[in-house]
């Protein structure tokens, strides 16, 4: 597993902590997936999913896988999907079924869902739409909501998930996860 330093502009190989200063704060990131079309990686209690194309049923597959693992490490968790401008936002009703089943199954378990959309106008209020329609379809019980600045998302889930990374922390992993797909 690769540690990200989230003082840093780049990610680096994996190195004891002790190796670090004292003033970096370190998170270590474990990347289930590093596709040109997405990345599903997680970072101390958090599962952070950039969608640059499509879910698919191998997204669906390694989201499920990291979800437990984050439940076996903690009782409560963090989710910050980061939606790229030109991802597919339908889903046929097969992804759209499993996608159901992974808010129903953890929704007691999410400290909060953050979904970041840098786009302003219908878009913006398409996939509000969607989440939305998520959540009430799985009986979702956890607070989320969508965003139009990263920052701003990395702030409200960090208010939500204590003891998990700082927010900058948070924006830094998640910028440079996002510069991988």
């Amino acid at each position: 597993m690769p540690r990200i330093d989230s003082e840093a502009p780049q990610p680096r190989s994996r190195t004891k902590a002790d190796d670090a200063p004292p003033s970096r704060v370190l998170a270590e990131v474990e990347i289930y997936s590093q596709e040109p079309g997405y990345v599903v990686a997680v970072a101390g209690k958090y599962l952070i999913h950039v969608m640059r194309d499509r879910i698919t049923h191998t997204t669906i597959s390694l989201l499920r896988r990291a979800l437990a693992d984050l439940a076996d490490r903690h009782p409560t968790f963090g989710y910050l999907c980061i939606l790229e401008p030109e991802a597919q936002l339908t889903m046929p009703p097969d992804i759209r079924e499993g996608v159901h089943a992974i808010v129903k199954r953890y929704t007691s378990r999410y400290t909060g869902v953050a979904v970041v959309f840098e786009k302003a106008g219908f878009q913006g209020t398409a996939v509000r739409s969607v989440m939305t329609a998520v959540n009430v379809a799985s009986r979702a019980t956890h607070p989320s909501q969508v965003f139009d600045k990263l920052p701003e998302a990395a702030s409200w889930l960090n208010r939500l998930t204590l003891g998990g990374l700082t927010t900058t922390g948070l924006v830094h992993v998640a910028k440079q996860l996002r510069s991988t797909t």
